[in-house]
């Protein structure tokens, strides 16, 4: 077997590997065994798990061998990068009517239920001309460099070296089992 085929048959044992261990990534709510940043208080989203809402992100991993040496992981969904890797969004914008309505029900809701300090969040949100806010999002890697990621490769690796000089050995009569 030439040196070529040898390292594409590798890489792509590595790369079916990878993606069967950073899909998992989704369940087991961790970079492998590093568990991610939990959810801020202030979020509390009714249904799905942590970066499960709708499985789009997950979905839209995608892996290509990219070299005689390396693969590439991509996503077309624009958060990824920034989910991942975790930084820093701040926006700017004017409140909507819709948001506006939203923003007076929550404030009469916690009025009447005694809660004025959050009733007082409502009212500004509802009143504001303009919403400045900077939110910061703690890296949740599911993807990307760890030390099992290496160690999956030089396991692979191995036993492709293992197997490919047991199939030189076979080729030499002295070294055949009979």
């Amino acid at each position: 077997m030439d040196n070529d085929k040898f390292m594409q048959n590798v890489l792509k044992d590595i790369k079916v590997e990878l993606d069967e261990e950073f899909d998992r990534n989704f369940e087991r709510k961790a970079f492998f065994d590093r568990p991610w940043a939990p959810l801020s208080p202030n979020y509390n989203p009714t249904d799905g798990s942590m970066l499960l809402r709708t499985g789009a992100l997950r979905r839209s991993l995608t892996s290509r061998i990219s070299g005689p040496t390396s693969l590439t992981y991509s996503s077309n969904v624009k958060y990824a990068g920034l989910m991942n890797e975790g930084g820093t969004v701040r926006q700017d914008f004017a409140p909507s009517p819709k948001m506006r309505r939203w923003a007076w029900a929550n404030y009469h809701e916690l009025k009447e239920s005694g809660d004025t300090a959050g009733a007082e969040k409502y009212r500004r949100m509802a009143l504001a001309k303009r919403i400045k806010r900077t939110i910061t999002i703690p890296a949740r890697p599911f993807v990307g460099d760890h030390p099992r990621v290496w160690e999956i490769a030089a396991d692979i690796a191995a036993e492709h070296t293992a197997k490919a000089i047991n199939d030189e050995m076979r080729k030499f009569p002295k070294y055949r089992n009979h």
